[in-house]
């Protein structure tokens, strides 16, 4: 263990370090960490929204606190993209000229993401005209947001650089002088943005965060049901989710297209009684594969609540150890952060994987059963999920896999600790 973190240490550290100094990294990292109050009331609304409890349930539902819990839900993690949007475009403003505009920097980004989400929906063959599509304001519409952020950051800053403003005299409060200093800047990044619009509502996707998971999932159609198909989906969706890409929305399409028939026939198959015919199911993807949420981050909770040193991930841990638990993994992707974050690329990527190749392997040889086809709704907490899906050894098989989770994790996360420990000293040196 020691010479694989002097490894790390030697090759994986310095990488990291320079890409920390990059202004686009820091202010989608700065951004992200702004973010991290609403996105944690969110967990927590969803957290007690989904806990899967039949009496549990029956009395939030009895009392009116369901209603409460999702709305709460709907307004902060179901619009995640739209927070992020303003804070990662104010984070790159804060690092440039326009430093002392970056309120409007956020404003502008906002203004854009907007502007580029069409109007109209139909549902039920019934059009409304005027209606926002709330898809994309969410964690589906993030890859979107961090362009948009940066791009337009970019553009404001430049329109600054190049004196493309309205200068007011001295003697006007600095409030109202940057109001119209933001007047110049916030009409070219309109009109940009209604030019991409128009030219994204020529494609076959309608709008700009569509175009790019259109582009997505073209190369992933003509896939079919095999082990190796299940593990490239399961490679993609957590690949996309280091980049800040929705892995979901990209591959449940295809999970969902090509692994619920085989569980509505284990269902069927264990309520007559009889053989489960299909050892690969969606339900894999929640009991044994991503588990804990994106790049099954049960083990990474833990090593946080039980072994930091920092501050930072001590209080990180106490947050985001029970909303793991429930398969809830937006306090971590976003609060440590898991995107863009070198440090954690490989065991992002690697734990879902082993994951899924040693459950298999345990299944085809009879240690596993067959998962019966139960559908687990989301919150649903480890242990649970694998009791209601394949019994005691299932259950014991989570276990196992968290333990696997902690072990891939806990020498990358004791590297991130230390330096998180030594920026915390350097700040009270400095202080």
């Amino acid at each position: 263990m020691e010479r694989f973190q002097e490894l790390m240490n030697r090759t994986l550290l310095p990488v990291a370090g320079k890409l920390q100094q990059s202004k686009l990294l820091r202010a989608i990292s700065g951004g992200f960490s702004a973010l991290l109050p609403v996105i944690m009331v969110g967990a927590i609304a969803s957290l007690l929204a989904g806990f899967n409890v039949e009496a549990y349930q029956t009395f939030i539902e009895g009392a009116g606190l369901k209603r409460i819990f999702s709305y709460v839900s709907s307004y902060t993690t179901n619009m995640t993209s739209l927070f992020a949007v303003f804070a990662i475009a104010h984070a790159y403003a804060n690092q440039v000229e326009c430093r002392e505009q970056a309120t409007l920097v956020g404003l502008s980004a906002l203004m854009t993401f907007l502007m580029l989400i069409p109007l109209g929906m139909t549902q039920d063959e019934v059009t409304i005209e005027g209606a926002l599509d709330v898809t994309y304001l969410g964690s589906a519409g993030l890859f979107a947001a961090m362009i948009i952020g940066l791009s337009v950051a970019m553009i404001y800053n430049l329109t600054i650089k190049n004196k493309l403003e309205i200068r007011m005299p001295d003697g006007v409060p600095p409030m109202i002088a940057q109001g119209f200093s933001a007047i110049i800047p916030c009409l070219i990044i309109a009109v940009v943005a209604c030019v991409v619009r128009e030219l994204c509502a020529l494609t076959e996707f309608g709008s700009f965060a569509g175009l790019i998971y259109g582009v997505l999932r073209a190369p992933l159609a003509s896939l079919s049901q095999s082990p190796l198909t299940f593990a490239l989906l399961v490679f993609i969706c957590n690949l996309c989710w280091f980049f800040g890409i929705h892995g979901g929305m990209v591959t449940m399409p295809f999970i969902s297209m090509l692994y619920m028939q085989p569980a509505l026939d284990n269902l069927a198959a264990y309520a007559a009684g009889e053989a489960l015919p299909n050892l690969l199911t969606n339900t894999w993807w929640f009991t044994f594969v991503q588990l804990g949420g994106s790049g099954g981050i049960i083990g990474l909770a833990v090593c946080m609540f039980l072994f930091a040193k920092s501050e930072r991930y001590r209080t990180l841990g106490k947050l985001a150890i029970l909303p793991a638990l429930c398969g809830i993994s937006e306090p971590i992707v976003f609060g440590l952060p898991l995107m863009l974050n070198v440090l954690f690329f490989l065991p992002m990527l690697l734990t879902p994987l082993l994951s899924f190749a040693l459950s298999y392997a345990a299944t085809v040889l009879g240690v596993l059963p067959y998962l019966n086809g139960v559908q687990l709704s989301v919150g649903t907490p480890v242990l649970l999920s694998g009791f209601l899906t394949g019994g005691v050894p299932a259950l014991v098989w989570q276990l196992v896999l968290v333990a696997l989770q902690f072990g891939i994790y806990y020498p990358f996360f004791t590297m991130a600790d230390r330096q998180a420990l030594d920026e915390e000293a350097a700040a009270a040196a400095e202080a």
